[in-house]
């Protein structure tokens, strides 16, 4: 495999009188780039609405969001917009621990049987969807103010609550990740440019020249890396955007087309049932109420 086909590593600090990284966010937008680590994570979303990238995944995040991300699995959150106010920041609660956090083979005693099987599963990761969510990340938020013991059994408590929850895989089963701390920038400046410029035309071939690649080797490289095609990603991100749209906003189904950097209505309406399975139309009746956590793809 191409060295340069990789995600970047991440680093996750953790206090000597911890055996678990247990971190809150308050950011104008969540800035950690397409990255991965060894550490399990558990992500809950407290406030903010975007993107989010799990391997060759692509979903919608929103308030109340609650995904388990298995080691060495590459990841990304996009926000829609940058928060200005304490109202509108991006807002998370993140628990990011090893296998042996608790010791070797802890993990493994049969009474966690349940949760082996979620962390296998969680090599895909795995989306929480219901009232688990809130349960999960108001406990996520209480651990915050715990030290020592408390909080080692306010993470077996989240063990024991995840355990019970069904939850959905989202990355394929055939994706393979590629980890590389050297040549994620590539990856990244991709995924920039192409948040900035989706509405408009945007050209392979300048992308291309912008992280200094030919055209072709741009497009096998992306291909290898996020197991899409980078047209196919252009448009998910593009379908995506009109979603949102369509959900939060009362524009036509045509206004929302070319909003999103369609340059027709029939292309869109195409690629929007490719990806969602229902006509622009019949998706914002499905979803005149926006569902509080889920997958909207």
């Amino acid at each position: 495999m191409e060295r340069m086909n990789k995600a970047e590593f991440e680093l996750i600090p953790r206090g000597g009188q911890s055996s678990f990284a247990l971190r809150e966010f308050r950011l104008p937008a969540f800035s950690s780039p397409w990255h991965f680590h060894p550490e399990y994570e558990l992500t809950y979303i407290v406030q903010s609405r975007g993107s989010r990238f799990i391997g060759d995944h692509i979903a919608r995040f929103v308030p109340s969001d609650l995904v388990l991300l298995g080691s060495n699995l590459p990841h990304f959150w996009h926000n829609d917009a940058i928060g200005t106010t304490p109202a509108t920041v991006a807002h998370s609660v993140v628990i990011q621990f090893r296998a042996d956090c608790f010791g070797d083979g802890f993990l493994r005693r049969p009474e966690l049987a349940k949760m082996q099987n979620l962390l296998q599963r969680s090599q895909r990761g795995v989306q929480f969807t219901g009232s688990i969510c809130e349960a999960v990340g108001d406990l996520m938020r209480r651990m915050l103010g715990m030290t020592g013991l408390e909080r080692l059994i306010g993470l077996l408590n989240v063990f024991q609550k995840l355990e019970c929850a069904a939850g959905h895989e989202l990355s394929s089963r055939g994706f393979v990740p590629s980890l590389d701390d050297r040549a994620a920038g590539r990856v990244n400046q991709v995924y920039q440019w192409v948040f900035a410029h989706f509405t408009g035309p945007l050209d392979h071939d300048l992308i291309a020249r912008r992280i200094g690649m030919s055209r072709s080797a741009l497009c096998h490289y992306f291909k290898r890396v996020t197991g899409r095609t980078l047209t196919n990603f252009i448009n998910e991100i593009r379908i995506g955007h009109a979603r949102k749209l369509l959900i939060e906003t009362d524009q036509t189904v045509a206004e929302i087309a070319y909003a999103s950097g369609f340059e027709s209505l029939s292309n869109f309406n195409r690629h929007f049932h490719g990806l969602t399975g229902v006509s622009p139309t019949g998706f914002r009746q499905l979803y005149s109420v926006e569902p509080k956590v889920g997958d909207l793809k």
